[in-house]
């Protein structure tokens, strides 16, 4: 009898951390990482300043692998052409952030144009090109089935 309470006095401590915590929203922010969604840029940013945000982008996207970051890019009301995917951002990075930053990716070439921008590049899934249209600042669409990168 002594054991038992014995051991139960001092696993108390131990157990109060193994209760679960509450589900609030803040938790799970805590648990999946944040981001904090694109706005629009008013006035509309030029040309050379949407080419310097799409090259934040790449960099935080394939280089540093920091899909909460990335995402700062992405407007909330994004659009994936992928017929597989869902639209609106907060789909898109549930679905990438548990994978992502444990991804092998080999950059192969980016390229800006215009409102558009592509994102070639290897992983584990093989040889991909993302082309994703730009708005105020901010990226609104994505395309990445059957994608081709520009040759001009």
């Amino acid at each position: 009898m002594r054991t038992s309470t014995l051991l139960a006095v001092a696993s108390a401590p131990l157990m109060a951390l193994a209760a679960p915590v509450p589900l609030t929203f803040e938790t799970i922010l805590k648990r999946q990482g944040t981001s904090k969604f694109c706005e629009r840029i008013t006035p509309a940013p030029t040309p050379e300043e949407t080419e310097k945000r799409f090259n934040e982008f790449a960099d935080l996207f394939l280089v540093q692998k920091d899909v909460y970051k990335a995402f700062e890019y992405i407007l909330p009301e994004y659009i994936n052409h992928n017929p597989l995917a869902q639209n609106g951002a907060q789909n898109a990075l549930d679905l990438l952030a548990p994978i992502w930053g444990s991804q092998q990716i080999t950059v192969l070439r980016t390229k800006f144009e215009g409102e558009m921008s592509w994102l070639n590049y290897k992983n584990s899934m093989g040889e991909i090109v993302d082309r994703y249209r730009w708005d105020s600042g901010c990226i609104i669409e994505h395309w990445d089935q059957g994608e081709q990168f520009p040759t001009s």
